[in-house]
């Protein structure tokens, strides 16, 4: 396959940005549309127009791409979840802008789990601690800030935001209804599978949690 002009060995900083702008780009509709089932240096590449060496020029392989994309949709979402939170903000509201940007950037709730994979299969763990450590300070900072807007107890900043990223994995996890033919089920079983939120699984979870953490706070104070 012959390289695209547009993607010949980069002359300047600029033009390595750009190229690498594009693969994340490629890379991540891919994620997003196979669900990790297709994902591979080789479709990324085809679906780009290019070779699979183009993509080496930016990436040394499979794992350093995703956990670069990894860092780039986490850092988009935890700007776009802070951007959304005010003071004054009810539990509710805050869990709401929660899951609403979680699913405006389906990347990070759907990369999780992948990058978790890409860590415990990997044999060079150095780029794959930096990205996760990257996505950790994002979320540590975002914690910090929640704490503090919420007026949580001390450490109950993270604690929130531990639980509700674990809760939202949780919930895509179960749900199921895209992946099962329901015509081909017991009706009673198929009208619970039609019925499951992904939103309103993980609020009804949120609430309890949000809860629990104000009750152990408020014991903790008395």
């Amino acid at each position: 396959m012959n390289i695209r002009e547009d993607f010949v060995r980069p002359r300047s900083d600029r033009e390595n940005a750009a190229r690498r702008a594009a693969i994340l780009e490629a890379a991540e509709k891919l994620m997003l549309e196979s669900h990790n089932q297709r994902f591979s240096i080789s479709n990324v590449a085809q679906r780009l127009g290019v070779s699979q060496s183009t993509i080496f020029l930016h990436f040394r392989n499979r794992e350093e791409l995703l956990t670069t994309l990894y860092t780039q949709v986490g850092k988009n979402f935890f700007e776009t979840f802070l951007g959304r939170l005010h003071e004054g903000m009810s539990d509710r509201a805050f869990s709401e802008a929660f899951i609403d940007t979680a699913i405006e950037f389906p990347g990070f709730r759907l990369m999780r789990p992948m990058i978790m994979r890409v860590v415990e299969e990997s044999l060079n763990q150095d780029y794959i601690h930096d990205a996760v450590k990257e996505i950790y300070l994002y979320r540590t900072a975002a914690a910090d800030h929640v704490e503090e807007l919420l007026k949580l107890g001390a450490g109950d900043g993270r604690r929130v935001m531990k639980s509700f990223v674990n809760l939202m994995c949780g919930a895509v996890q179960a749900d199921i209804g895209k992946l099962l033919a329901t015509e081909k089920m017991d009706e009673e079983v198929a009208d619970g599978v039609r019925s499951f939120d992904f939103r309103e699984a993980f609020l009804s979870g949120a609430e309890l949690l949000m809860i629990g953490i104000r009750k152990s706070s408020n014991h903790d104070c008395s």
